[in-house]
């Protein structure tokens, strides 16, 4: 799970209406998660609770009237300047460079490279590397990796029935991830965008964080 000091329970309301107007669709037709969180930070710095609810999703605002979302935006002051405090660093560290490029090979195959620590790494491209542009896209990677994997070598290690009991277990999470990372909405998002959940089952989930090779599933339950 996404530790408690990066979503206390007093910063879950602000985090939750942030997510949904983000994965349900905001009004302006703001397309963007770097967009949204640039408007969304500019309505804390000015302590503008009536542009922050102009990004919640139209569902959102018919079951929040604005007054209500006003007492907790005033109720919640010491969240709001944590989540603006985080939001800036997370675009303080984008800011910072990042070396890399495309390289074309034989067969018309791309391969791209970033610097790290001093020399140059292959983040996408070669056979069989995983797409991790996006949660979505690392979740389903995972899932195709599931797919994949090698039962014969789960049989060297457990009696048949266990083996069957965990085969059939983690292809049917597969099943799951696969049918809810389709979903609109079902990833939520910390407020500095630097972490991703998706909740599968209750009281599991699996959670994400940026790298510099994509996203990284940093945790299942």
């Amino acid at each position: 799970m996404i530790p408690m000091n990066v979503i206390t329970h007093a910063r879950r309301w602000a985090l939750a209406t942030l997510a949904v107007a983000l994965l349900s669709g905001c009004a302006g037709k703001i397309r963007s998660p770097e967009a949204l969180r640039s408007r969304y930070a500019d309505a804390l710095r000015r302590d503008d609770p009536e542009a922050a609810y102009a990004l919640l999703a139209p569902e959102v605002r018919e079951t929040t009237p604005y007054e209500e979302f006003r007492e907790r935006w005033k109720a919640q002051a010491t969240e709001r300047a944590q989540i603006l405090e985080s939001m800036d660093g997370a675009g303080k560290r984008e800011q910072t460079a990042v070396h890399g490029g495309e390289t074309v090979h034989e067969g018309d195959a791309i391969l791209r490279w970033v610097k790290v620590d001093g020399g140059y790494q292959i983040v996408d491209g070669l056979p069989g590397m995983p797409n991790m542009s996006t949660p979505a896209a690392s979740i389903r990677s995972l899932v195709a990796a599931i797919r994949a994997s090698d039962v014969s070598v789960l049989t060297l290690l457990l009696g048949e029935d266990l083996t069957t009991i965990v085969h059939n277990e983690w292809k049917r999470r597969a099943d799951t991830l696969e049918a809810l990372v389709r979903k609109p909405g079902a990833i939520e998002y910390t407020p500095d965008m630097r972490r991703a959940l998706l909740r599968y089952e209750p009281g599991r989930a699996l959670t994400l964080e940026q790298s510099e090779y994509g996203w990284k599933i940093i945790s299942i339950q």
